[in-house]
């Protein structure tokens, strides 16, 4: 099998952004100077998510599954300074990459992990008896594809069980027209843990089905935060649309 092709590009919209692309596809935006700034807008909503998870400033605990340039790692590292994070990432080429240009910010506590995210993940894999996290991002993708096991119950339940009391789990999606993976991934998330409240983020257009584009989905056993949506469609990007409850049910089901 070819090696994949892995390089950084300079940000043509910010002086010092870089775009990680792998084999041509952008993976990652990062900007060293200041990591708070998220480029891609499904990343901006995953920001917002994080930025809900306790209060502002306050450190947590966060396990990132699938690394690329690790941006909300050091989102979190930056406005959370004395956050502890695992990133687990199956490919240790991206890792070298990655980290011979852009290492680890100094003073942040993160720890890698190379592995395949559901072992990782599995009752007896590499993050067993770890200290519960207070989030879990899932953004799993080679190239353009998600692996399979990302819509299996069996999967998104470890990624719950891996909550402390309070957490949240945020999915990446990048959906075609239709919500074929949306729907695949909420229904994993749903028959993990029935009882997960649920949200659903991104361009209107996403959401109602009829382009292409990412959404992020939030899973929250424990209810979710207070004013979470509403934090969501005010911050943008816009166009927004967020949808919880039976607008949620509407998007994905349809009329019952």
């Amino acid at each position: 099998m070819a090696h994949p092709r892995i390089e950084f590009e300079a940000d043509v919209f910010s002086p010092s952004g870089l775009t990680l692309l792998v084999d041509g596809s952008a993976q990652s935006h990062v900007d060293p100077v200041d990591p708070t700034h998220l480029f891609f807008e499904y990343v901006r909503r995953i920001g917002h998510v994080l930025d809900s998870v306790r209060e502002a400033g306050r450190p947590i605990r966060a396990l990132h599954l699938g690394g690329g340039a690790m941006t909300l790692p050091r989102y979190v590292a930056a406005t959370r300074p004395g956050s502890s994070q695992v990133v687990v990432e199956v490919d240790a080429e991206v890792v070298a990459t990655v980290l011979e240009r852009l290492p680890v910010p100094t003073g942040a506590d993160l720890a890698l992990v190379l592995a395949d995210a559901r072992d990782a993940i599995a009752a007896d894999g590499a993050l067993a008896g770890v200290a519960p996290f207070d989030v879990v991002v899932v953004d799993l993708y080679t190239r353009l594809e998600a692996p399979a096991f990302v819509d299996d119950p069996t999967f998104m339940g470890g990624c719950l069980a891996a909550l402390a009391p309070g957490g949240l789990v945020v999915v990446n999606v990048a959906d075609a027209p239709g919500l074929t993976r949306l729907r695949a991934q909420a229904r994993a998330l749903a028959r993990a843990d029935p009882g997960a409240e649920l949200l659903v983020a991104g361009d209107p257009a996403t959401l109602a089905g009829t382009e292409e584009g990412n959404a992020i989905l939030v899973a929250a056993p424990d209810g979710l935060p207070g004013g979470l949506a509403d934090r969501i469609a005010a911050a943008g990007p816009f166009p927004a649309a967020v949808l919880t409850g039976h607008r949620l049910d509407a998007a994905l089901w349809g009329a019952c």
